[in-house]
Order: C-alpha cells, then sequence, then structure tokens
C-alpha cells in the first residue's frame, strides 16, 4: 500500500510541475517567448535595424504597428496566426495555439495619432502569465480602457528609449503606477542596433533606477510564477547574439563588466588557435587572433576556438560596447557588453598562508582571508592596460562590502593583487567574533553583489 502511494505522489508531483516560459529578446520591440505549447513572436525587425530574428518557428507572431522595425512578419517561419494591430481601431480578440490575444488600440505619439500614426498594445496569458507588449506607444497618459487591460500584469514589455516614443523617465513612471511583477524595457540604443535617435545604456537604467530596483539579465531567461519578484522589479536583458561577454570570475550571464576588470568571451571563434600570454605587459594579438572594445585593440590573456580571456580597458565608460573577434584580420563574431563602474565576481578565497580555503582546510580566528576577485573599478594609482600591478599598492577607489555567513566584516585592504593585471585583491581580517563553520556564504557588495564563495572558518 505504501509503494502505491509512494507512486501516486510521484505522479501528483509531475502533475503539478509549473509551467515555464523562455523569454528571448532578439533586440529592438521584439521577443520570443516560448511555453510549452506556444510559440509566439512579437513585433520582428527588419535586418538593417542591426537585429537578427533567428530561426524560429511561431505559432502567434504579433505586429503592433506598420513600421518596418516591427512588422518584418517574413523574417519569421512556421504556419503562425498572425495578431496584427495594424487595422484595430476598437478593442478586439484573437485566439492562436489556445492563447487568447486582446488587442488594445492606442497611439504611437502622444496627439492622437496625428505625428506617427496608430499603435496597438497587445495583452495575453502564456504559462499562467499576464503578459503586455506596449508596442511603440507614446501616449503620455493611458485611458480607463487601456488601463482596465494593463491591470495585475506580471510581465510588461515596455519602450525606454524614447523620440519615436515616450522618454525613459515616463516609461519609468508607466512602470510605478501599473506596478507589473517584471518590466522589461525595449526598443533602446543598444551597441548591436537600433536607431541612433534612441537613448542607451546606461541612460535608459538609470531613469527606472531612480523608483524601481534594476536588475541585469541575460538574452534568454526561463521563469514562472514562483520565480516572480514580490514586488516590481526592472530586468535590463541583452540583445541575443551568438557570443556572450561576462565577468571572468562568476560567469554570470547577463551581468555586467566593470573597467579594468578581467572579461571571458564565449562563442564560436572560427580559426582561432589556443594560445596564451606568455608575460607582462599583455599583448594584444595571440596568434592570429584579436579582440576590439568600441574598435580598440585590448590585452588578451588566454584565447582559443570556444573562449577568449581578456581585460576590459580601464578607462572604459559606463555604457554598452561592441567587442568582435578578428581572426587574420577577418570579423568572426560581433556581441555586446555592458559596462558600469563596478561589477564583483570572485575567483577565490585563500587562507594566510597562501592556500585555498576549504572545509578541509579552514582559516582560523585571528588570521585573514585573502579574496582574489575582477570587477573592482577604478584604482589609485591607476594602472596601465596589460601591465602587472606593482608592489606600490594600488588600491580600490570604492571599498567592497564583504559579508560572511550574514555578517559584514572589515575590509583591510581591497585593490590590485601586486604582480597580475586585473587582479582584485581583498583581505578581511577574522576577529575573535568571527563566525565559524564549514561552508559559510561568502558574497561581496560593489555596485553589485558578486557570486558566492563557500568559505570555511574554525576558532
Amino acid at each position: 500500500m505504501s509503494r502505491i502511494l509512494l507512486a501516486l505522489l510521484a505522479v501528483t508531483a509531475i502533475f503539478a510541475q509549473e509551467p515555464s516560459l523562455t523569454i528571448t529578446w532578439v533586440g529592438q520591440a521584439c521577443f520570443i517567448l516560448k511555453s510549452d505549447t506556444a510559440t509566439v513572436v512579437t513585433d520582428p525587425p527588419v535586418a538593417s535595424v542591426g537585429y537578427t530574428i533567428p530561426a524560429v518557428t511561431a505559432n502567434a507572431v504579433t505586429v503592433s504597428h506598420n513600421h518596418t522595425d516591427h512588422n518584418n512578419t517574413a523574417g519569421v517561419g512556421g504556419q503562425f496566426t498572425l495578431i496584427d494591430g495594424r487595422p484595430v481601431t476598437a478593442r478586439q480578440q484573437m485566439t492562436a495555439a489556445g492563447i487568447s490575444f486582446t488587442e488594445i488600440p492606442a497611439f504611437h505619439d502622444n496627439t492622437n495619432g496625428t505625428t506617427r500614426g496608430q499603435n496597438t498594445l497587445v495583452a495575453w496569458t502564456q504559462s499562467g502569465l499576464k503578459i503586455a507588449h506596449l508596442g511603440d506607444l507614446g501616449q503620455e497618459q493611458l485611458t480607463a480602457d487601456q488601463l482596465a487591460d494593463l491591470k495585475d500584469l506580471d510581465i510588461l514589455f515596455i519602450p525606454g528609449g524614447g523620440f519615436f516614443t515616450f522618454s525613459p523617465e515616463r516609461a519609468a513612471q508607466y512602470v510605478t503606477e501599473l506596478k507589473p511583477r517584471i518590466a522589461i524595457p525595449m526598443h533602446y540604443k543598444t551597441a548591436i542596433g537600433g536607431p541612433a535617435q534612441l537613448a542607451g545604456l546606461p541612460a535608459v537604467a538609470d531613469a527606472f533606477a531612480k523608483n524601481t530596483p534594476v536588475v541585469y539579465k541575460p538574452s534568454a531567461i526561463t521563469l514562472g510564477r514562483s520565480s516572480l519578484p514580490a514586488t516590481t522589479e526592472v530586468w535590463i536583458m541583452e540583445p541575443r547574439s551568438d557570443a556572450v561577454a561576462v565577468n571572468a570570475a562568476s560567469y554570470g550571464a547577463g551581468k555586467p563588466v566593470a573597467p579594468g576588470s578581467l572579461v571571458s568571451l564565449f562563442g564560436n571563434f572560427n580559426g582561432s588557435q589556443t594560445g596564451q600570454a606568455q608575460s607582462y605587459p599583455l599583448p594584444r594579438k595571440i596568434g592570429e587572433t584579436e579582440v576590439f572594445v568600441d574598435g580598440k585593440a585590448v590585452p588578451l590573456f588566454y584565447v582559443s576556438a570556444r573562449q577568449i580571456n581578456f581585460q576590459l580597458p580601464a578607462a572604459t565608460a559606463a555604457g554598452q560596447y561592441i567587442v568582435e573577434v578578428r581572426v587574420s584580420g577577418q570579423a568572426v563574431m560581433r556581441t555586446s557588453a555592458t559596462v558600469i563602474p563596478n561589477a564583483p565576481g570572485l575567483f577565490l578565497a585563500a587562507n594566510t598562508d597562501g592556500t585555498v580555503n576549504s572545509s578541509s582546510n579552514p582559516a582560523k580566528r585571528g588570521d585573514a582571508l585573502i579574496l582574489f576577485g575582477t570587477g573592482q573599478g577604478a584604482v589609485t594609482p591607476a594602472v596601465d592596460d596589460g601591465v602587472a600591478a606593482g608592489t606600490s599598492l594600488s588600491r580600490s577607489n570604492v571599498t567592497p562590502i564583504v559579508f560572511l555567513n550574514g555578517k559584514q566584516m572589515q575590509v583591510q585592504f581591497s585593490g590590485l593583487a601586486p604582480g597580475y593585471a586585473g587582479l582584485w585583491q581583498i583581505n578581511v581580517p577574522l576577529a575573535t567574533d568571527t563566525p565559524t563553520g564549514s561552508n559559510m556564504e561568502l558574497t561581496i557588495v560593489s555596485g553589485g553583489t558578486s557570486n558566492r564563495l563557500n568559505v570555511s572558518v574554525r576558532q
């Protein structure tokens, strides 16, 4: 009897599994939303905008209005149903793949369409999540009827670049007013594409951050109802590309990187032969492989056909930049990197004697932990890109906050590790009241929160 009950419980658990939704931002106002039962593509752009629609078979394609950065239905595969907002002048509903789409008439400008014409908002529920895509909404105020269809949203896709729509600041106000669980800005300029008149990063993120927490995400995210934030968050996604640039310590997809930090690039770098730097200063070419950030060659640690490690120039300002890999002078890959002043990542924690901290090799109270990471941002005095830091210590301009098992720790030193380029060293004394235990959580906060290290301390 007990075996039968366990089997029934197992079956119940399978059937009770939460439906999930994967969202990929292609760029501009185009998203691919894939659930177990349907794939929806929104506002597909023509290639001249700078974004490439991947091979995708859709069940439904939405078009908010008749501009070429929103209406390239020919770029989407499959026998899909077109949720066409172009002729919509009154609220209506359509069904595709079992999903009911509500089309809500609106305007592309704040003059009832006299400047840029009509725009249609689209709302639907997929994987149990209520979603709305605002297209190129330009209205400074929503009508009561529009507001009624935009209540209790889980996910809101909202234009954030201004000029052709409302400003990033007004978009941020809309998020505060509508209170979706997740707001995802779109239709702003990125390093990869988008009209030059649009605002880009960090201006777009900064506008939202004044009132709402901003979280950086990769180009594709999977979520369900249980993973929704308790209160509104703004998720800044990366536009889709065939490679990704990440903090070399944390490998956090979608996370920004910091000036002077170590960056890992993952992708397919055809023709790149495996090699590594042999000495300092770091070379800007290994074999026939070079990496360019914002058009300038950067120092390289390691190259291969699938991974490249480089140092981001210390003078790089906050923003988003093209990262291009060239082999024998030919570009083989382009992606983007988002840069903010501080973006911490941790490699490891060492004990005072230089050995790696672990549960079998704990530190002890009265000694110190030496943390190694990257993403510290500016240091004083500055060190040239690709050059090893000297014994005259270069200290971090911003002192990080270190937490061990939830307790804030003292920071004795934060700066560049002597003898290395771009490597961050943080010395943390272990006082008599330091938490003790095995595999305790250690993180640092400096402009963002680092990945977790497991740290062990004994009395």
